[in-house]
């Protein structure tokens, strides 16, 4: 290895331009990188109901493409007014963003046709929406948007159009639907990386000129992982993967976690200075030193971040990985740009004064002395501590909706609760009714129509503040228009007469070989626990009500997402036990004593118990991003751990007493120690300031948890080497 250290400090030139073409490379890449939100992408794989959803799409539509221009109504609506909306109307159905258009227009039509109009003229005006508010102050335009244009480019034009469009009518618009909030999603993540990363980088210019007193240990890092998050967003361009609301993360926590790297090397650096050598010197003893613990501390951190690849979503396995790869990137950097850097620099390095440490090394002395006089009393407390915090997990629950993903102050929120209470809501749910080989009944058929009818009314009953669209909703609308019959169904022969005048106008909600329809809903936000309560109440219904050969299946975009929560809360627990693992194996092998594993073991399980008690207490339900928190902070936490054992190995291979090796180790590796977790602290708490709730409670979390884990390290880590002393490889007594 010394080879290659002095390779990179007798060419620092070479390393340098490297970087830099590198980068400049990555940097034009990134100018193509994609941002898109699709609740699709929140879908487990290989999933029973995904798969069905999928289903559901090939041989229905999309039921993800609807758009609702609400507008606040004159107190009178006059004729002005329709006038107004006709022409706006028009011109939207001029843009051939749409495929329908439903407005108070249409309403006006109905209500001015005769008998002697056509039954196709007349389903093609029936309006399936509810049209006005149910406090009768707000009209709404629906609008089916083609799936062509059902991407984030073209939805984030669609949407500046019909803002553009609306400015001349002064009526308070409101945009929502779901290719709204896909779009507004998109921006909301743009403006949390603009947010993010300066209030990120004061902390990392703060916490590094408070601990070096000088720029260029300052720059050097900061540098390091502004490069890391570059080369990152590079790759993830190159190959295709756009930034989502999961991965628009991995700059911000680059930051975050790839300047440990910088930390613990300067560290050791100024160690070297101290003791008089010179910079070249200093150099190859401290990448010497670091190199080894800092590539194990990047495997750890790697395996609690690959411990997402169990994932069965797509967009959770990229983070996982794009941030894995991010880790080592640092890991590289770190070892090449900055001692190349050093070298340039060599007249200006300087010796950080251990005055400037005077607060930190008391600190730290004290809980030396504490610890090494009190072993037994340590691990008694902290053991008792942690049955306490982890009590809270009696109280974990995976209860959510997709709403609660928004902070309560924001523009989208308040908007949608807005819809909500105008008109029920903007979130699709399907119910499939599938007859099964057995029967020879059409759809089609009266016997069906009346279960329909049945249907449609309990669900009207059972959620009335939603919207249902369905085959006798239509047929009833269309049917009272002309006969004004107060029975439903009719008899066969009008049923039969209508579907052929209506020239398929009935499609859309029936599959091709008509042995399934839809009832379509659009629902207020539900969380999971009341959508499954909603599910089974309907199942229950149609298993009473309907005859046997037709069988109920819940579909749509909302239920599908909010069972994806539930699968991927079990394969982030599934992934966390197995990074708990390997990591600890790896624990063990590297100081050949299957003791120190287990010794390693406790005092980063003890964090990841907090934060689940946390979790309990504070009723934050587990949530994808909630529960990806602990692999993650189980991969960072280690790496002090690791950090601790390196330097406590190191003071007992030199033949020190298990008390003095403690106490030097807490001293010494400790204040680095102390500041990385400062950083890293500081950094995640950053992430409470994001619009999306998920986001921001990952941030507290790991914040805690890191915390945690920095105590366990430096009280019950050393309390546990004390009491368990024997058979640590390398040390000079026992």
């Amino acid at each position: 290895m010394n080879r290659i250290y002095s390779s990179i400090l007798d060419h620092p030139w070479k390393i340098l331009l490297s970087i830099g073409s590198l980068t400049i490379g990555f940097i034009l890449s990134i100018n193509t990188i994609k941002y898109d939100f699709a609740i699709e992408q929140l879908f487990a794989e290989g999933k029973v109901p995904v798969e069905e959803y999928f289903e559901f799409q090939r041989e229905f539509e999309r039921e993800d493409n609807i758009v609702m221009m609400i507008h606040r109504l004159p107190q009178k609506p006059r004729s002005s007014y329709l006038d107004s909306l006709s022409q706006l109307v028009t011109k939207l159905t001029n843009s051939n963003y749409f495929s329908q258009i439903f407005s108070m227009g249409d309403i006006s039509e109905i209500q001015g046709q005769d008998n002697r109009t056509s039954i196709n003229e007349t389903i093609g005006s029936i309006v399936p929406f509810r049209i006005v508010s149910n406090d009768s102050t707000r009209g709404s335009i629906w609008l089916t948007l083609r799936d062509r244009f059902n991407s984030h480019g073209h939805r984030a034009e669609m949407v500046r159009y019909l803002r553009e469009l609306t400015i001349r009518y002064d009526w308070d618009w409101i945009f929502s639907g779901v290719p709204v909030v896909r779009t507004t999603y998109v921006e909301y993540m743009i403006a949390d990386n603009l947010r993010f990363i300066p209030p990120v980088t004061l902390i990392l210019i703060l916490v590094l000129g408070f601990l070096f007193r000088h720029w260029l240990y300052v720059v050097l890092p900061i540098g390091t992982v502004a490069l890391t998050a570059c080369w990152i967003l590079g790759i993830m361009s190159l190959t295709g993967k756009g930034l989502n609301v999961m991965t628009y993360m991995v700059p911000t926590l680059l930051f975050i976690i790839g300047i440990s790297d910088s930390i613990h090397l300067l560290s050791r650096l100024n160690v070297y200075l101290g003791r008089g050598m010179d910079i070249r010197n200093a150099l190859v003893e401290a990448m010497d030193d670091m190199s080894k613990a800092l590539f194990l501390t990047s495997l750890t951190t790697a395996i609690g971040f690959l411990a997402l690849l169990f994932a069965s979503i797509a967009i959770v396995r990229e983070f996982g990985l794009f941030i894995a790869i991010g880790v080592f990137l640092a890991y590289i950097l770190t070892l090449s740009f900055i001692p190349a850097m050093l070298i340039i620099f060599k007249r200006r390095i300087p010796v950080v004064e251990s005055s400037a440490k005077n607060r930190r090394f008391y600190f730290l002395r004290k809980v030396g002395k504490l610890v090494t006089h009190r072993p037994k009393q340590t691990l008694v407390m902290s053991i008792f501590v942690t049955i306490l915090a982890g009590s809270g997990i009696l109280g974990l629950t995976t209860n959510s909706s997709l709403l609660t993903d928004l902070h309560p102050q924001s523009g989208l929120y308040t908007e949608l609760k807005s819809v909500e209470k105008w008109f029920g809501g903007v979130l699709p749910l399907e119910i499939i009714i599938t007859k099964d080989d057995t029967s020879y009944v059409s759809m089609r058929d009266s016997l069906v129509m009346s279960n329909l009818e049945g249907l449609d009314r309990y669900l009207s009953n059972l959620l009335p503040e939603a919207q249902w669209i369905s085959i006798p909703m239509i047929l009833k609308k269309l049917l009272s228009h002309f006969e004004n019959e107060a029975s439903f169904p009719p008899d066969q022969g009008t049923l039969d007469q209508v579907y052929l005048l209506a020239e398929g106008s009935f499609d859309s909600m029936i599959n091709f070989d008509e042995t399934k329809v839809r009832v379509s809903g659009i629902l207020p936000d539900l969380s999971s626990s009341d959508a499954i309560a909603l599910e089974n109440s309907i199942k229950e219904y149609a298993a009473v009500h309907f005859p046997d050969w037709l069988t109920v299946n819940i579909t749509g975009t909302m239920p599908v997402a909010l069972k994806t929560n539930g699968y991927l809360v079990m394969d982030l627990f599934s992934g966390f036990g197995l990074a708990f693992i390997a990591i600890s194996i790896i624990m063990g092998l590297l100081f050949l004593s299957k003791r120190i594993g287990l010794i390693s073991i406790l005092p980063n399980l003890i964090p990841i118990i907090f934060a689940a008690g946390f979790l309990g207490y504070a009723q934050i339900p587990l949530r994808p991003p909630t529960a990806i928190t602990f692999a993650v902070c189980l991969g960072i936490a280690v790496d002090d751990t690791l950090h601790f054992l390196f330097r406590f190995w190191q003071e007992r291979s030199k033949g020190r007493n298990p008390d003095t090796a403690i106490l030097n180790t807490i001293e010494t590796t400790g204040q680095a120690m102390l500041t990385s977790t400062l950083v890293l602290v500081a950094g995640f708490l950053v992430l409470i300031t994001s619009t999306f709730i998920p986001t921001a409670q990952f941030g507290l979390i790991s914040a805690f948890t890191l915390t945690v884990a920095f105590v366990t390290d430096i009280t019950l880590l050393p309390a546990l080497l004390l009491l368990f002393p024997n058979k640590f490889a390398g040390s000079g007594s026992q």
